[in-house]
């Protein structure tokens, strides 16, 4: 083993016998077991000082070469090898719960791809999900706009957007809320991959572990996910007829003193009710007068089947309290995934921050077909089409469940929206009612789901009548009721712990 060592390079000594040494053992020059010198024989062959070879020796050790075996000294070692060490040692399967964030590792909910993996199941009717239904699409005139979007954009529509989203779309939905009475400019509006984006970055903004959010008992399940997942204590507050009772939310303002209230004002999912106009009034009076921000989640307010629009809280706030989060999900399509959120210049910087880290912008191709859809006019005559179309399914839902008298079984009828709620008997174990359904092919959703920590203490059901067909409605429904009573007949009696068990079929 010959080393040289060069006394008037900038190198130090112990780096040159290092480096010589490797180069010899990864050519083969120094095979596996060879026997290097002792660091005092090196040492005085190369007239240097023997803690100069113990620090060469030590970098190579450092570096898997070589290693000190008693008895022999310091020894090169085999060529490190993944494969051949893959051969001969057990690679115990990688334990990913144990890496897992404590935050991640609170939430395993998994409702809603529950009831998404529905729609590759055949033979079966949901009445679970909370999407447009299948027939609702004029397929020719989605194809022209398509075609039209390609010709007109051509490469655009292919190529990213601002963050915010494309100019166009905001302009579009810029006019369009106008035209509902809210007035915001461009910067004022961000598109969002759909409405839960929104409600997700308000929820990293502002919840820190342990914040209080007031919301509506029940409410949606997206947003209960999205601020336990940033270990926000949830606080329900009941509703009445008109929608949150106030004297109970004034007590938990005093009382909290809460980082924010969301609401759903506008045929609220479960419930399907709606909150009058002087209760959102008064609500808006109580989050000026106690300083907290509203979050209005407004997804269902053109799918109203009598009377007139209610204002949404956004149109009547004039000192900028609400942040208005809304979707096209629901009046368009699910799929485009396209949303919005409506608020102050502060906090859309803040949300494209968010955004540059979660998804960089909300697909371009989506962005411009609903920016088509609404600016020529298409919107208005589809969302006709759609009211006449849900509310005939509404009506048809409620007539079937009326055609069974159970005794304690309540019908809220919605004014609009996707879902009708229903209370079903306190004798109902429910468990034991979700696998009859489950057996019998029927898919809906539990109550309990829709209340922070499952915290409830009647049956609820929420049974959706956009998606299904008009004969599902009449088939499932029929099922649906003979469950009921079955359940209801049986022995089981009150105070049997409700559980929450996801049908088979999701």
């Amino acid at each position: 083993m010959e080393i040289t060592i060069n006394r008037e390079s900038k190198t130090p000594i112990y780096l040159q016998i290092k480096k010589q040494i490797e180069a010899m053992i990864n050519s083969g020059k120094l095979p596996p077991n060879f026997i290097l010198p002792a660091e005092r024989v090196l040492g005085g062959r190369l007239k240097i000082n023997r803690s100069t070879v113990i620090k060469a020796y030590m970098e190579l050790k450092a570096e898997g070469l070589v290693e000190s075996r008693v008895g022999s000294g310091t020894v090169v070692l085999a060529p490190f090898s993944k494969d051949g060490i893959q051969e001969k040692m057990y690679v115990p399967p990688l334990r990913w719960n144990q890496l897992e964030s404590r935050r991640v590792n609170k939430s395993n909910e998994q409702t809603i791809n529950n009831i998404l993996s529905v729609f590759e199941k055949e033979k079966v009717i949901s009445f679970a999900s909370g999407v447009a239904s299948e027939d609702s699409y004029d397929m020719e005139l989605l194809q022209s706009i398509q075609t039209r979007l390609l010709e007109k954009h051509r490469e655009k529509v292919l190529m990213p957007t601002p963050v915010d989203g494309c100019s166009e779309l905001k302009h579009t939905i810029r006019s369009y809320l106008q035209q509902n009475g809210i007035n915001a400019g461009t910067k004022q509006i961000m598109v969002t991959s759909g409405s839960q984006q929104a409600v997700e970055f308000l929820a990293r903004l502002l919840i820190e572990p342990g914040d209080v959010v007031l919301v509506e008992e029940p409410t949606y399940i997206g947003a209960i996910q999205a601020f336990e997942s940033y270990d926000a204590r949830l606080i329900g507050i009941p509703m009445d007829e008109e929608g949150i009772r106030l004297d109970i939310l004034e007590t938990c303002l005093v009382k909290y003193r809460p980082k924010l209230i969301y609401t759903q004002p506008t045929f609220h999912n479960p419930t399907g009710m709606t909150m009058s106009l002087n209760r959102r009034k008064e609500l808006l009076k109580l989050a000026y007068y106690y300083n907290i921000p509203i979050l209005e989640d407004n997804p269902y307010e053109e799918l109203y089947y009598e009377g007139e629009k209610l204002p949404s809280l956004k149109s009547l706030d004039n000192n900028d309290y609400v942040i208005y989060v809304s979707s096209f999900s629901k009046t368009i399509s699910f799929s485009l995934r396209v949303g919005y959120v409506v608020a102050g210049e502060n906090i859309i910087n803040r949300f494209i921050k968010f955004k540059q880290i979660t998804d960089i912008q909300t697909n371009t191709l989506s962005q411009y077909f609903v920016h088509e859809f609404v600016a020529h006019g298409y919107l208005k005559n589809h969302l006709e089409k759609i009211r006449n179309k849900y509310r005939k399914k509404r009506d048809l839902m409620i007539a079937q469940l009326n055609k069974c008298n159970v005794e304690g079984m309540r019908i809220f009828v919605p004014g609009g929206g996707y879902f009708i709620w229903l209370e079903l008997p306190n004798n109902i174990r429910m468990n034991e009612l979700i696998k009859l359904l489950g057996d019998k092919g029927i898919i809906v959703m539990p109550g309990d789901v829709f209340y922070p920590k499952y915290n409830i203490e009647s049956n609820f059901i929420r049974l959706n009548f956009s998606y299904p067909k008009e004969q599902d409605i009449e088939d499932g429904i029929e099922k649906l009721l003979d469950c009921i009573v079955k359940c209801s007949n049986s022995n089981v009696k009150v105070g049997h712990p409700v559980e929450t068990v996801l049908n088979p079929y999701l």
